[in-house]
This record gives C-alpha cells, structure tokens and sequence, in this order.
C-alpha cells in the first residue's frame, strides 16, 4: 500500500476519469449555456482575461519588501539578506520580480493554486523559486498529514518546505485551492455564448436572418443551389449592405429581431459585472464605465486596493514568511510586507496637503515625503517640526521645576 493518498490527481482510470482528462479530450461536461468552461476557454471571455491581468499585475508591480522589527516600533529593510534580491530583482535565472510574481497570482485565480520550488545551496539559503504549471504538479499527502508535491516528468517529489504554494482562499479540504473559474462557471459559460452569439451575428453581415419567397414550386437541388449563393453574395462582414437582384417573382422577408436579441446588450452586460463581482475587481478598470464618475473613481481605486489586492498580497505574505525564513529569523522579527502604495496614490494635490499635515502633525519628516515622492534624500531635511503654538504635555510644568 502507497504511503500517500493523493489530494490532487493527475492520473486518470478509464472507468472513472478524472476532469483534467477529459477536457483533454474535449469532452467536458458543457454549462447549462452550452459552453464548456476550462481554465484555457475562460481566457477567452474578455472580462475574466481583464480582471485576471488587472489583479496578478497589479499584485507583480508592488514593491515586496523584507523588514526585521525591533520589537519597539522601529524597522530596517533587509537589503543584505540572500532572500531579498530573490523577491526584489531576480528569483530564478529566466524571470524578473514581475514576471514571477504575475505568473505566480495568474495561477492562484486560474488553477486555484501556485507552486514554485525552492532551490536551496548547501547551508539551505533560498538561491531560486522556480514556478511550476500547476497541471503538471500532484499533490500527495503522508498518513502522518505532512504534504509533498510530485512536480511530474521525472523531476521528483518535493517536501512542503522546498515548495512555495499559494492558495485561493477558497478550499474545501484546507490543504489545496478550488479553481474560481470552475465555481463560476455557468457565469463565464454564458457570458462566453453572449460573445459567440455576437460574432455570429456580425459574421452574418450583422443582419438578421430571413426567408427567399417565390411564387411557384422548386425542387430541392434548385433551393439549396440558391441557398448556397444567397449566403455567399451575403453573408459576413465584409458583403454588409451588398446589392441583392432578385427574378422570377422573388422576394426576400427578414426574420423579426426577437425579445431575447434585443436584450443581447444588457445580458453581456450584466454577466460583465457578475465575473468583476467574484474577482472583485471596480469595473471601470476591465473598461466598464457606464456608472463611473470622476468624482467616484478615486475612491473605487482605494476599494479596489482593499478588497482586490490586499487579500492576495497577505497571502503571499505569510507564505513567504512561512517558507523562506530560518525558525530562528521568525522569532527576531522578520518579515515580508507589500507597499500598497504604489496602487493607491491620491492625485498631486491631495497628496502634498497630506505631506503637510503630516509634517505638521510630526508624524512625518520632510525629508521621509521627499522619498515618498521619488526624491534624493536630504539629511538636513531629515527633522520633525512642531507647531509653535503646541507643546508636549507636562513640558511647561517640567520647565518650571527644573527653574
């Protein structure tokens, strides 16, 4: 007997096929649409492409940084460690920090899981993260509950603490993610038959269909021959508004546009909306604009941060803390962190009467807003102000004492 059960199979019985397999093969139990939904057919759904390449993108931009608290409210990057180029610069040999990171979070939102393998040299130092396909990865876990990970063509089987796995905060068995495209699947099923639908109406020249009335009898061969000509003098975009002579009598009646065609628009529309709710992404960023406003897309930016790729890059926080960090460095205070600002900054404005409240308030140095704004630093900048009209509490009592 194995000493494994499998979490996540990628082999497959004859009998009871696994789902990988069959949709393999193209025969993929269909949505109630029709459409048959996999991670590959999904990608084709303009507005599941735009808030997958909104969100990894967004995520892979950020700045991830490593710090080490002191315990007493202070902090320094740890630009010295072996981790922090890793994560900053150049995780493996053929990818930089963005390219990792977006394939990385692409994967979590399509598969529902991401792995990467951590090569270590001799003293166990992370060297490389080397992402893996998920499709190709088997998921194995011992009957003591420890997880390892078969990375397939022969590459061997790995321990949990030499791989880097990100899960969809979707599970049900708490060990591996579910796939959000295989949860909404009826929803980009039928958002996909709405853009199928319009394509084929405009590769019939945008027009309805209709009937060739004649006034005597025709065989078969003479109405399929003039079938065949009809369709070809007119159908696509490219015959639009082409001349049509007809003889002997002929008439042509276009079919009615139905109740169903005419509400094509609101039904893209809505399922547009659907497939931004699950991702949570603000619909005016994947191109949505009918309810965007000037005056309210600041503030759905700062949601969008929030709700879209905050969860995400905690995620990513504490998977990185777990796996890449020596038992010891976890216990003295290091730690990964995601600057969020790089997707939230406030107009010009807003942001220089931030700066000065804030200088004003002696929360911030005038030299720590230079270097927010991308600025060399400047030591004699590097001071806290207070307001001539504030003192510290107890200041004046202390003075006079001390007189």
């Amino acid at each position: 007997m194995s000493i494994f059960s499998v979490l996540q199979s990628r082999t497959s019985g004859v009998e009871k096929p696994e789902e990988w397999f069959v949709n393999s093969l193209g025969g993929s139990k269909p949505t109630l649409s029709g459409e048959v939904v996999t991670t590959d057919t999904a990608l084709k759904v303009s507005t599941v492409l735009s808030c997958i390449k909104v969100i990894s993108e967004d995520l892979a931009k950020l700045p991830l940084h490593m710090y080490k608290s002191d315990g007493e409210g202070s902090r320094e990057k740890q630009k010295k460690h072996p981790v922090y180029k890793l994560l900053r610069r150049k995780p493996n040999r053929f990818q930089t920090a963005f390219g990792f990171k977006s394939f990385m979070q692409a994967e979590v939102m399509l598969e529902g899981n991401a792995i990467a393998v951590i090569m270590r040299d001799g003293r166990g130092n992370p060297v490389e993260l080397i992402p893996q396909r998920y499709k190709d990865v088997t998921v194995l876990e011992s009957k003591d509950g420890e997880l390892f990970y078969d990375l397939g063509s022969g590459k061997g089987i790995a321990p949990a603490e030499d791989i880097i796995h990100l899960r969809n905060s979707l599970s049900r068995n708490a060990k591996t993610g579910d796939s959000s495209i295989k949860l909404m699947a009826e929803t980009i099923g039928l958002a996909s038959a709405a853009e199928k639908h319009g394509s084929a109406v405009f590769g019939n020249g945008a027009t309805p269909g209709g009937y060739l009335k004649f006034e005597g009898k025709l065989e078969k061969p003479v109405k399929e021959k003039i079938k065949q000509d009809w369709e070809e003098m007119h159908r696509g975009v490219h015959n639009t508004n082409r001349v049509a002579v007809l003889t002997e009598g002929a008439s042509f009646e276009a079919s009615p546009i139905s109740h169903e065609n005419l509400q094509y628009l609101e039904t893209r529309n809505f399922q547009a909306y659907q497939i931004c709710g699950f991702f949570r992404v603000a619909p005016h960023l994947v191109g949505i604009m009918d309810k965007a406003t000037f005056s309210n897309i600041e503030h759905q930016g700062q949601q969008h941060a929030n709700n879209a790729i905050l969860p995400h890059a905690v995620n990513w926080e504490e998977e990185l803390f777990d796996k890449l960090l020596f038992e010891d460095e976890q216990d003295s205070g290091f730690y990964f962190e995601f600057l969020m600002d790089a997707i939230i900054r406030a107009d010009y404005k807003t942001r220089m009467e931030g700066y000065k409240m804030a200088i004003e308030s002696s929360i911030m140095t005038p030299d720590e807003a230079r270097q927010k704004e991308n600025m060399n630093s400047r030591p004699e900048a590097d001071y806290l102000m207070r307001p001539m009209n504030m003192s510290v509490v107890g200041e004046e009592h202390e003075q006079e004492q001390e007189e």
